[in-house]
């Protein structure tokens, strides 16, 4: 059928060639296609690599940063608890003062009183200097 279409060799000729133009264009386009995808995927690649490095140094900062705010948490910690163990002791030592201040307070009442009947003693003693004279 194609023989008659094209019965000289010159047709024949022309029709191979549009084939074989056909057949170079459909893997000319077929490759230059590849190369673009290549094109994309490598500069996907070297943009997630970049990425990746941002990210990496992102998350570098971000852990240093962690790090000193645990630090400064522990300092304060440790900071709080001293003054927590130092609020007791002044607590404490408030709370024996107290009580020394009662016990003292207590012995003042006693020596008033004693002072008191001292002084009363005192007080007739010098009333009645006779009696003491006659005693003698």
């Amino acid at each position: 059928m194609i023989s008659r279409i094209f019965n000289r060799p010159k047709d024949l000729l022309f029709l191979q060639f549009i084939i074989l133009l056909l057949i170079v264009s459909v893997v000319y386009f077929y490759l230059n296609h590849l190369q673009e995808t290549y094109k994309t995927a490598q500069w996907s690649g070297e943009r997630c690599i970049s990425e990746l490095g941002s990210v990496k140094y992102q998350l570098s900062v971000v852990t240093d940063y962690k790090n000193r705010i645990d630090k400064m948490l522990t300092e304060a910690q440790k900071a709080h608890d001293a003054d927590k163990e130092k609020f007791k002791d002044i607590m404490e030592s408030c709370i024996a003062m107290k009580q020394q201040a009662t016990i003292c307070q207590s012995q003042f009442e006693d020596l008033q009183l004693e002072c008191k009947k001292v002084r009363e003693d005192y007080d007739k003693i010098i009333a009645k200097p006779d009696k003491l004279k006659v005693g003698r």
